[in-house]
């Protein structure tokens, strides 16, 4: 017989339910694999670090950041056959723009801005410190048999698109060069805040924290370089405009796959 003490209701996050299985993510381990554009740039220093929360401080190359426009489909080991039971759940497209930093003389990138198009990955975002809005992405598919455009080759162009509230927030593009090895594709590590707001007292936060996103297992293939193109433009409701205009220093595009076991938390304020 039970104590009474027991929480009905089960679930990883809200909305919990009887059973569970109403929850709108599962719990990590989180599996990802797609196509990944991305483009690195260098701005203004200043602009740079104005985006950087402390303890977290300028990388080892101040004003460098980086543009992934990517296209993932992702599981769990809660749910591992996601992308066939429901195809529209486990698929969705991200544009992440991140700045160089480090914390403890460990580089790696901090990420002020991210959109999605699909719920469940915004969630679990704002879990680990990714502060994601919704939006829509747009990215070049590239196939051997489409014609007059073709697959992946010397003189292919791909376009990435990010768009909120109707709004064209971030462009980025490259023309294919040459083949290249995984080890020529920069490595990053995800440094984020964790911020839930206070609901007795909104002047304080009921979690503000800095973090690192725990990925095991990166798996690079079939890359390409080239030279790329970034433009932010300007909106009444987005900053990171403010970035540019921007000096793209790289242009790479491969196929990925990683795992997110959970995080590190670094710092609470």
């Amino acid at each position: 017989m039970g104590t009474g003490n027991e929480f009905p209701l089960k679930g990883y996050s809200l909305p919990m339910s009887p059973k569970g299985r109403s929850a709108i993510i599962d719990p990590p381990p989180w599996h990802y694999g797609g196509d990944v554009l991305h483009l690195t740039f260098r701005a203004d220093e200043k602009k740079v670090r104005e985006l950087i929360p402390p303890p977290l401080m300028p990388g080892p190359n101040p004003g460098e950041g980086v543009v992934w426009f990517t296209e993932w489909v992702s599981a769990s080991d809660a749910n591992p056959d996601l992308s066939f039971i429901n195809p529209e759940r486990s698929q969705y497209k991200e544009c992440i723009v991140m700045v160089s930093c480090q914390f403890r003389d460990q580089p790696g990138y901090y990420v002020p801005y991210i959109w999605v198009d699909n719920d469940f990955t915004l969630v679990r975002g704002l879990f680990q410190g990714f502060p994601k809005k919704l939006g829509k992405v747009y990215l070049t598919r590239l196939h051997d048999l489409t014609p007059k455009v073709g697959g992946k080759k010397a003189g292919a162009k791909v376009k990435g698109i990010c768009v909120s509230q109707a709004q064209r927030i971030v462009e980025g593009s490259m023309v294919f060069k040459r083949q290249a090895e995984p080890s020529e594709v920069p490595p990053v590590k995800f440094y984020l805040m964790r911020h839930f707001p206070g609901i007795e007292d909104i002047t304080k936060p009921d979690i503000h924290q800095i973090a690192s996103s725990r990925v095991v297992d990166p798996r690079v293939a079939d890359v390409w370089v080239g030279d790329g193109d970034v433009k932010f433009h300007a909106s009444e409701f987005e900053e990171v405009a403010d970035l540019g205009p921007v000096e793209v220093t790289g242009a790479f595009y491969y196929s990925l796959g990683i795992t997110i076991t959970g995080g590190e938390i670094l710092h609470r304020f």
